[in-house]
């Protein structure tokens, strides 16, 4: 898969100017896929001008075209895609994490006396179980976030939705959730009890 993105650029050498664009041609489904520069041929013929017209040298011609040879994320095609929405995610990060510290903050060892973590029960409390875990993060950089943008296709609501989900990985449930989790989990798997704190359900023993 090749993709072909066009930019514009102006080069200026003293009192000249010359306004032309450039080629990108990305080959590859990630980020860290070939990339070719397609230049105009009269941009190239207009740098040769001014190197036959000795204003510059053919060293600085060939820094020229280095310098113009760059994505306006100053990264790659795929930064360059997720440029615009990557300020909005980070938002969206923060007030989906504030609300899920609120949530946190209003569970109690009465409402919700069960962890749930990767299918391993616990009690609230287990010294053995991980902390409840929040939304995921978009991404630390622009880069980062160029994984999540690229495979959602720029969606920016099922990328939170994506990064909400893993607050189910780690989580504190009720005792009617957790019911109707065990109602529905394999039967054919291992126990799901914490041998450490041997959780029990509201009037059943403790799983030995």
């Amino acid at each position: 898969m090749a993709t072909v993105v066009p930019l514009s650029l102006t080069l200026e050498v003293g009192r000249h100017r010359c306004s032309t664009l450039v080629w990108a041609l990305q080959t590859g489904q990630a980020a860290d896929g070939a990339e070719r520069w397609l230049f105009d041929s009269s941009a190239v013929r207009w740098l040769l001008d001014r190197v036959a017209d000795g204003e510059i040298s053919p060293e600085r011609a060939v820094e020229l075209v280095h310098e113009v040879s760059r994505w306006n994320s100053g990264c790659c095609y795929w930064c360059d895609l997720a440029a615009a929405t990557y300020p909005e995610a980070l938002r969206r990060h923060r007030d989906a994490l504030a609300q899920w510290q609120r949530q946190q903050q209003s569970l109690t060892p009465e409402t919700h006396p069960y962890l749930l973590d990767n299918g391993t029960v616990h009690r609230w409390n287990c010294s053995a179980a991980p902390p409840a875990r929040g939304p995921g993060h978009p991404g630390a950089d622009l880069h980062a976030y160029s994984a999540w943008h690229g495979p959602l296709n720029g969606d920016l609501d099922r990328i939170m939705a994506e990064l909400w989900e893993e607050t189910r990985t780690s989580r504190r449930v009720t005792e009617v959730e957790l019911d109707q989790w065990l109602r529905l989990r394999n039967h054919h798997a291992g126990s799901p009890w914490c041998p450490r704190c041997s959780p029990e359900l509201p009037g059943e023993p403790a799983p030995g």
